[in-house]
């Protein structure tokens, strides 16, 4: 009987220490496993979009410019380039049409330069499978040294780009700049017919990110600051654009 009771005291205590064994190995695991699902990344905003940067003019078309050393070219290109970093980094997929100070056009004379560098911009969205297109450029206003402040533009019989416009232009209204030295830069979205606009087949906006004969616009347009925060707030309206488009006003 004596027996008996310590061969099933035996059992027991194998079988305790069998599961507790099994435990051992199955916490650490499980408390493993969590801790590296916690840290994969949700998907980030823009991810499976494609978008299309176009820095304005480049090489030897300087765009508009004050004076000989504030060039439309140079300051679309830098904010061209912070932007594409910005968009990249919530999950996009981005193509720029230069990266460098260059012009589009084929260089053969055989007709208008400027027009073979547009056409060479509107080919390379065309082709590029985008879901949307940026063209970034500056403005000038000869004779008026009042206006001030971005303008985003669109095709009028495209309503996604005017929507797009809109919650672009809605984020750069908030652009700190104008504050700090007391004054208001706030538009709404303007209609546009321009080549770039009218023979691009996704929907696109052109972004006049100020005026180079505002001073204001000027100083702030040189200042790496300001255009990261252009850049930025280009990417907000992107996002709302694509995920919250009930916030668009």
């Amino acid at each position: 009987m004596r027996k008996s009771i310590l061969i099933i005291i035996y059992k027991k205590t194998l079988t305790y220490l069998v599961i507790a064994s099994i435990l051992a190995f199955l916490v650490p695991y499980a408390f493993v496993k969590a801790t590296n699902e916690k840290r994969i990344s949700p998907a980030t905003p823009l991810t499976g979009k494609i978008i299309v940067i176009d820095p304005g003019h480049g090489g030897v078309d300087s765009g508009t410019h004050y004076g000989q050393k504030i060039l439309e070219k140079d300051i679309n290109l830098k904010i061209g380039l912070i932007l594409k970093t910005a968009i990249q980094a919530q999950g996009a997929t981005v193509f720029m049409t230069r990266e460098s100070d260059i012009s589009l056009d084929d260089q053969k004379k055989n007709g208008s330069r400027h027009r073979e560098d547009l056409n060479a911009r509107v080919r390379l969205t065309n082709t590029s499978n985008a879901d949307i297109f940026i063209s970034i450029h500056a403005n000038y206003i000869r004779n008026s040294s009042s206006t001030l402040g971005p303008m985003v533009f669109y095709y009028g019989s495209s309503e996604k780009s005017k929507q797009l416009a809109e919650s672009i232009q809605q984020s750069l209204n908030t652009l700190s700049g104008y504050k700090k030295v007391g004054t208001k830069a706030s538009h709404s979205a303007h209609k546009g017919n321009y080549v770039i606009l009218r023979e691009t087949m996704p929907p696109g906006v052109l972004v006049e990110t100020g005026f180079l004969s505002n001073a204001i616009d000027r100083t702030l347009l040189q200042k790496e600051s300001h255009q990261q925060e252009i850049a930025k707030l280009i990417t907000e309206g992107l996002i709302r654009y694509f995920k919250h488009p009930e916030d668009i006003h």
